[in-house]
This record gives C-alpha cells, structure tokens and sequence, in this order.
C-alpha cells in the first residue's frame, strides 16, 4: 500500500484496477482504467474483500455497458446507410447464400469450446436455457459453453479421474459426498460455472496428473493463476486457499448425448 501527499492509500489490484481510501472517508474508493477511461467512486464499503469483490463486479458492469452502446451503435449506422433503392430480390439472394456459407464454415471449424447450439445474446440475457452436443467430446476434454454471460466448464471425465476424486475427500473444504463423485446425474461429465469463488477469476484447466509447482501430488483440476486457488475435477475446493467454496453447478440435466444447461423450456 502506498501513501501519496493528499493522504491517498493506495492498493494496487491489478493493471487499471486499484483501490484506495481518504483521510476524511472511512470507505474503501475504487479506480478502473477502462479502455482509456478513468472512472473512480466510493465502494461504501471499510471491508477490504468487500471492496475487491465490488471493484471486480464495477469492472464487469462498465465493460458490458460499453459493449452494450457500441453494438447499439453499430445497429443505428446499419440503419441509416441502408437504402431504400436497394433491389430486395437481390437482397435475399445474398443473406441465403451468405447463411448457408456461414453454416459450413461453422460445422468446418467447430470445435468443442463454444456450443454451436446457443441462443441468441439476447434470449441468453433472458436466461433462456442452451443446450451442447456431448457426443463430440472426447474423455478428458473440457468445454466452454456460455450461458447468461458466464463460462460454463464442462468436462468429460476418465475412468482415472473418477477414481483418483474419492483419494481427494480429505484435501478438500467440502467434499459434497451427497452430490455424488461426478457432482452431477451423470458421472461421465462435470458440469461448473467457470468463475473463481474467490473473487470471479477464471481458472485454469489442468487435467494432467502430475507434480505441479502449486502441487506436487496434483490429480488434474483446476488452478486459478490470480490469487492460487484450486480446485479438484469436480469442482470441489482444496483446503488453505483463498476461494472459500466449491465452484458452482449451474441447473442442467442430460437428455442423451444432449446437455441442457438452465431450466428446460
């Protein structure tokens, strides 16, 4: 932490991303560099975890808001150049030539990192639910699937992973033994909200069972590189870490080889 004349502590977070505090506020402030914007406010909070987890949720609000009014802008610049002389017969020739080029393209080049079934960003706004072809991804492999704007891991276990899970009971915060070993009704495949419970980091994928400079008994998981939390392949929090709980299984069920993420509709 540092002082500076005008008695500003200052405690930096990350690049663009600080918090200090007033002689004359008993409040934490918050200062955020958004691309190239200087915002700062005060947290109306004196609890130092508090003030990082509000400083996070600012951040996140600001971007999507800048997100927001630029596609808003986008939309209102199509608007005004189109043009009334334009040959509409033309015009539909064109978007169902370009549809179905996009569509090979996308079958081309899917991969199992975004599910080629989500709805719109607005009916995902919404909460509608979104569904992934589990057929196309292999033991061992994890997907991210996007589902009301927060990444959603989904991981194919091995046979080793199932077996090594119950060896980890004892290392973990919360074992959920209830919640069965997969932490789902389906044990070949976990299903977590991608963000860190410590303070909304994304975690890293590490399946590999091997030493790891956090671990040297490491059975595959998930290792947060900001603040060192990790977790087990199902999501289950190790003990002494700073993320407090396990990561969080979002509503799904399992209709065959389809995942549905969300409430059914």
């Amino acid at each position: 932490m540092s002082k500076n004349k005008q008695g500003k502590k200052h405690i930096h977070i990350l690049d663009g991303m600080s918090l200090y505090t007033r002689d004359k506020s008993p409040f934490y402030w918050g200062y955020l560099n958004v691309e190239g914007e200087i915002h700062k406010k005060s947290l109306k909070t004196t609890d130092k975890k508090e003030a990082e987890r509000l400083l996070f949720d600012w951040k996140n609000e600001l971007l999507y808001s800048n997100k927001v009014e630029s596609e808003n802008s986008n939309d209102s610049n199509k608007k005004v150049s189109d043009s009334p002389k334009v040959d509409n017969t033309r015009r539909k020739a064109l978007m169902i030539t370009s549809s179905l080029m996009g569509a090979v393209t996308v079958a081309g080049f899917a991969v199992p990192f975004l599910s080629a079934w989500n709805p719109s960003e607005k009916a995902k706004a919404l909460g509608a639910s979104v569904k992934f072809d589990l057929s196309k991804l292999e033991p061992g492999a994890m997907a991210v699937v996007e589902w009301r704007r927060t990444p959603i891991f989904v991981v194919h276990q091995t046979p080793k992973a199932l077996e090594n899970l119950p060896k980890l009971n004892e290392r973990v915060t919360d074992p959920v033994l209830s919640e069965g070993v997969a932490r789902s009704t389906n044990d070949k495949f976990t299903v977590l909200k991608g963000v860190c419970t410590h303070l909304s980091c994304a975690p890293k994928y590490h399946p590999e069972i091997e030493p790891k400079a956090w671990d040297e008994q490491w059975l595959g998981g998930f290792f947060c590189p900001c603040h060192g939390s990790k977790f087990d392949l199902a999501g289950r929090v190790y003990k002494g870490v700073p993320a407090p709980t396990n990561l969080e299984v979002p509503p799904h069920t399992f209709e065959g080889d389809t995942l549905i993420i969300g409430e059914p509709t």
